[in-house]
Formats: structure tokens, sequence, C-alpha cells
């Protein structure tokens, strides 16, 4: 059965399974609070639930086990309700006075060996090739499309989620796994997609916006050795993407740096994949922030909203962490935001 939590109208609703069993009845009964924290990349996705303890029955009889399974979906009354994911627990807490039971979990399960060290050596392949290796080696789903960058030798001494974490951010990936999901996106591609909701800034709570071009650099410049004529040669490629309005006279949108790499790519190819995603990364840092909001289940990380009545800090933002928070009281929303491009 569904839990009802009285609050505003419309009311907020959660769903809680345990091992596939209904637990939301139960669990309403002690319920504190339920978050969910998701990120667009390099971090997993975790799930906790705070539940009143007094009388003992959460920290005995109804002890949780670790690697269990938790999924969560939530939502609002009239409404379908979204899931949100998978979790195993990896924590219990407990802490008195008052005597209350937080269940802790990640999407990224404890029981896969994806934190076990690794050595493995990968050549003449592609980025999507060393991705799907990975994922048949950890019994996982591959999801999301890859450009097919050529890549000449690679040597992997490190566990399989640091490794692909490590390479997805090198070429401006999303890279996470939940549940039996390795999720692999191009966050150019997620920035494009059609906005989820449009946010007025004067509903907004606990703003913080940052507008700042000393990290953007006017080019990136990258080295390769030619494999034919055995000479180094160096990659450059300059900064023509804004995502912001010129707010001076000068018209800048970039600080005067040119951004060098220290790791020499192997082909023009690889260079130019480099390159490209540390100006994507450097144009998404230009303008970021958080802020708070009545809660909506679409407002994750991966997806656009667009800010209004904000002048020149409004445009589309692609979130990059959110904070799902349902309380006795209701449901709110936190998110951390980049600026894709300008109103």
């Amino acid at each position: 059965m569904d839990a009802i939590i009285p609050a505003q109208v419309p009311q907020a609703r959660f769903v809680l399974t345990y091992q596939q069993h209904n637990i939301t009845r139960n669990v309403s009964q002690h319920l504190l609070s339920v978050s969910y924290d998701d990120y667009l990349t390099g971090q997993a996705d975790s799930l906790a639930v705070e539940l009143e303890d007094t009388d003992g029955k959460w920290r005995e009889q109804w002890y949780p086990g670790h690697g269990d399974s938790l999924t969560l979906s939530m939502g609002w009354e009239g409404q379908p309700l979204r899931a949100l994911g998978r979790f195993e627990i990896d924590e219990v807490e407990l802490n008195c006075p008052p005597s209350t039971i937080t269940i802790h979990g990640l999407a990224t399960g404890i029981k896969a060996a994806l934190r076990t060290p690794s050595h493995h050596a990968y050549e003449n392949t592609t980025l999507p090739a060393i991705a799907q290796q990975i994922a048949a080696r950890q019994g996982l789903e591959l999801i999301g499309t890859i450009q097919p960058i050529p890549l000449d030798r690679l040597t992997q001494q490190d566990a399989d989620l640091t490794f692909l974490r490590n390479l997805a951010a090198e070429y401006d990936y999303a890279f996470k796994i939940t549940g039996h999901r390795m999720v692999f996106h191009a966050i150019s591609a997620l920035a494009k997609a059609a906005p989820v909701a449009t946010l007025v800034l004067q509903d907004l709570s606990n703003v913080n916006l940052r507008d700042q071009i000393k990290n953007v650099p006017q080019a990136v410049e990258i080295k390769h050795k030619d494999p034919a004529t055995k000479t180094l040669v160096t990659y450059k490629i300059e900064n023509n993407q804004t995502v912001a309005v010129p707010s001076s006279v000068s018209k800048t949108t970039t600080s005067g740096d040119t951004q060098k790499s220290r790791k020499r790519s192997a082909s023009t190819e690889e260079s130019k994949a480099k390159a490209q995603a540390q100006l994507a990364k450097a144009n998404r840092e230009r303008t970021t922030g958080n802020w708070s909001a009545m809660g909506r289940s679409n407002l994750v990380s991966g997806n656009v909203v667009t800010l209004v009545a904000a002048g020149k800090l409004g445009g589309h933002y692609l979130i990059t962490s959110s904070q799902h928070r349902m309380t006795r009281t209701g449901y709110t929303v936190s998110q951390s935001v980049s600026r894709v491009s300008a109103p």
C-alpha cells in the first residue's frame, strides 16, 4: 500500500519495497524522513531512510540486512510515482537520544566486485568497447551512446569502478552504476536535451548562483606523437562556445588563458576528443550554483531545466546532482546546476 504523508495539497507520496516486499505501511508509522541523492557522474546514488525507534523494533526484529535491496518511488497524490532506483543496504545507523535508526543504501551495490583492484591492458580499441568489456565482466547492462573514440593503449591498475570513472571524466561522459545497469552518457548530449521544467527564480529558496570566467580558457592544447613521423604534434582547439550573456563593454566570455594538458595522446582523434571534453567542462563551470524547490520527481541529474526571471543569470541549466527529501510535512528537492545555454 502506498504511503500518504499529510502535507500541503496535493499530498506527497512514496512507495518503499524491501527485498521485493512492500513495507511502506510499516515504514510510514515510524518515518522521520526519506532522502534520495542522485549524481550526474562520479558518485553513487544513495538512499537514507530515517525512522523513529523508541520501541526498538528497527534495531531488533525489524533490523535490516546488509546487502539486502530497497527500491523507492516518489511523487504526489493523483500523479504517477517515479521509480528512483534500487539500492543495496550498506550501513545502519543508530542515534539516541532520541532513538532513531537510519538505513543507508547505495545504487552501486556492495555485492559486486566493482571496487576490487584489477589489472588489464587494452590495445587498439575504442571507448565504447572498453565500457562494454567491463560491463560484461561485471554482469551489467551498458546504457547510453558512446562515440567510437579510438584508443591506442590503456593500462588498468585500478578497480573497474575507479578506472571507468576516471576514463569517463577524461572524455566528458557521465558514468555511474545503478542497480544492474552501467550508465554511460555524453554530458554534451544531455545538455542539449529539451528542458523538463521551467522554474521561476522568485519561487525558489536557498538560491546561490556564481558566474565567473577565470577558469574558462580561450583555448585548449594537447600534444600527441605522430606514429608515422615520430614527431610530437600539438593539437589546439579554440573556445568558440559560450553559455553566458556578455556582461561588459568588452563582451568578455573567457579568460585569456590557454589550458595545456600534460597528458599526451596517441592520435589526433584522441587529442581532439580530450580537448573538446576539457572545453565543454570549462564552459559548463562558468555559471554554476544550487537552489531548493517544491519536490518534483523529474528534477533529477542529467535533466535540463529553464530558469526564468533571473536576468542575465537565466537560461538552461543542467542538473548535476539533486536531493529529494520527504518528511511528514512535505516534499522538497535541492539541486546543484550548471548553465548550458544563455537566454
